[in-house]
């Protein structure tokens, strides 16, 4: 392969993956997210079981202004809050299967209790 082949090569590269970053679908409030559902259970640092319901996705793009966000990465997991038994009742079954919700409210993960990139404390399951 040529200098210039190659540098043609590198060149593509470069653009290629500099533009998947800056190309990231944006996800805000009103929209809906895809994607496999898992049960993650840790401990906060304090000891506290905890066991968090989270949406696995392509990379999606958290809106600026929040600290606590990875602009360059992009969010991969999505953390949804299940404080209501009846919440854990509509998902438990979905586990391990691909799910949308609407997504309510959402913020950067900002704290031990939050379970992966961005928490999910409003959301809707869109049935299928």
């Amino acid at each position: 392969m040529s200098a210039s082949r190659l540098m043609a090569l590198v060149a593509a590269v470069l653009a290629c993956s500099i533009a998947t970053a800056a190309e990231l679908e944006p996800i805000k409030e009103g929209d809906t997210l895809t994607g496999k559902l898992r049960l993650v259970p840790t401990r906060h640092p304090n000891g506290t079981k905890i066991e968090a319901y989270q949406i696995v996705s392509r990379p999606r793009a958290m809106p600026k202004g929040d600290d606590f966000c990875d602009y360059d990465k992009g969010a991969t997991t999505f953390h949804l809050f299940t404080m209501k038994d009846a919440l854990r009742k509509q998902l438990d079954p979905l586990l391990g299967k691909t799910v949308s919700v609407k997504v309510i409210g959402l913020f950067c993960s900002e704290t031990a209790w939050h379970i992966g990139d961005v928490a999910v404390p409003q959301w809707e399951l869109v049935p299928k």
